[in-house]
């Protein structure tokens, strides 16, 4: 079995854009004897870990990305509307994803939390929203937020950062398949070659490049 360890933030639209397609190939590729491992993160203690800039913070950057998204979506028919608080602390619905008792209702939750936010435009970083989505959906609302700021959620989230960045993570969504690593929502048509046996890369070119040309 083949596991694709998937690093996403709610915060992040790519993230969701390429939750579509986890959605549309998760029993598909179980069948093909390919499994996910869902690995929510902190988009924000990533890009810190090398010094970087986020989109948001670059103003030309963050207009172009949201026009792309608008494109992709359109072109892709999948409901795309900015939560209604932008950006928003997405804490509570990452450490949410995690509490344990909702086990195998995993999947299902962080589809919630996508949905409401930027399928409907709702405010996924108010904790009593998120209350009110998982009871409207049968889920104890209450007590899975009461757990979010517990040692053990904080723990958990922070150990899904260290591993993304010793996995070589430095943006998201990011999708990890043993040693190689696909970034962004349009490095997916290259996961699913590499999946299938078919990676166009010329492996002799990279590790050419990687020996004419060191990291300074």
């Amino acid at each position: 079995m083949k596991i694709i360890e998937y690093y996403f933030d709610f915060l992040s639209p790519y993230s969701y854009l390429s939750w579509q397609w986890v959605r549309e190939n998760k029993k598909k590729l179980f069948e093909e004897q390919v499994e996910f491992s869902f690995k929510p993160v902190i988009l924000s203690s990533i890009i810190g870990h090398f010094e970087t800039k986020g989109p948001a913070q670059i103003e030309t950057k963050r207009n172009y990305l949201f026009k792309d998204c608008l494109r992709f979506s359109k072109l892709k028919k999948i409901p795309f509307r900015t939560p209604s608080r932008l950006p928003f602390n997405s804490l509570y619905a990452l450490r949410s994803s995690l509490v344990e008792n909702v086990g195998k209702n995993q999947f299902e939750i962080i589809d919630l939390f996508f949905k409401k936010g930027w399928s409907e435009g709702r405010d996924i970083g108010d904790p009593e929203g998120l209350i009110g989505f998982l009871t409207e959906e049968g889920y104890p609302g209450a007590e899975i937020l009461d757990k979010v700021n517990t040692k053990e959620m904080r723990k958990a989230l922070k150990s899904n950062v260290q591993e993304a960045l010793s996995k070589g993570v430095f943006g998201v969504p990011s999708f990890v398949i043993g040693k190689e690593l696909f970034w962004g929502n349009d490095s997916i048509p290259y996961m699913e070659s590499y999946l299938n046996s078919e990676d166009s890369l010329d492996l002799n070119k990279y590790e050419a490049f990687l020996r004419d040309h060191p990291f300074q």
